[in-house]
């Protein structure tokens, strides 16, 4: 298992697309096509990435597993704490530990610049994501229901996760 850090374009690309893939994987279930659609086009699209990159310090990473993409990570230190903003796997990569890799490697990070805790929002609906997420320590500490535009809100659970020394 393997990070490979996002910065040129034609990787931002690649990672868009596969944000669509795995949305429509994730959510089709929960969202509707057009919620999915206007939010991978909001969120994570070439232009969208790339201002979250270039300009709020965001952190991009694919995720890499026997060789190949398996899904991707994005993050953002914070003074305190560590925004943990995306964490997608395809499906069929699913069960194989790259939750775990990725918290390992997070909460390392934690430890190396002095941050207290991660912190994250998940869909309210998102069952499997949130029981994860509470299996790897973390607690819901408030629910925010947010117009996003376009007719859509996300109505999530935001959870943290203290880091211990």
């Amino acid at each position: 298992m393997n990070l490979i850090r996002v910065t040129e374009r034609e990787e931002i690309k690649a990672l868009s697309l596969l944000a669509k893939e795995i949305w429509t994987e994730c959510y089709s279930e929960i969202l509707s096509a057009g919620q999915i659609e206007y939010m991978t086009d909001k969120f994570l699209s070439l232009i969208a990435v790339t201002e979250q990159i270039e300009k709020e310090g965001y952190e991009y990473y694919f995720l890499q597993q026997e060789g190949a993409i398996a899904g991707f990570t994005a993050f953002k230190p914070e003074t305190d704490s560590l925004f943990l903003s995306k964490l997608y796997v395809k499906k069929d990569r699913r069960k194989g530990g790259l939750d775990s890799f990725v918290m390992n490697y997070l909460e390392e990070r934690c430890r190396q610049d002095n941050l207290s805790y991660i912190w994250l929002t998940v869909n309210v609906n998102n069952h499997n994501a949130i029981n994860a997420y509470k299996k790897k320590g973390f607690v819901i500490f408030k629910d925010e229901c947010t117009d996003i535009g376009g007719g859509y809100v996300m109505d999530d659970h935001f959870m943290k996760k203290l880091i211990t020394t």
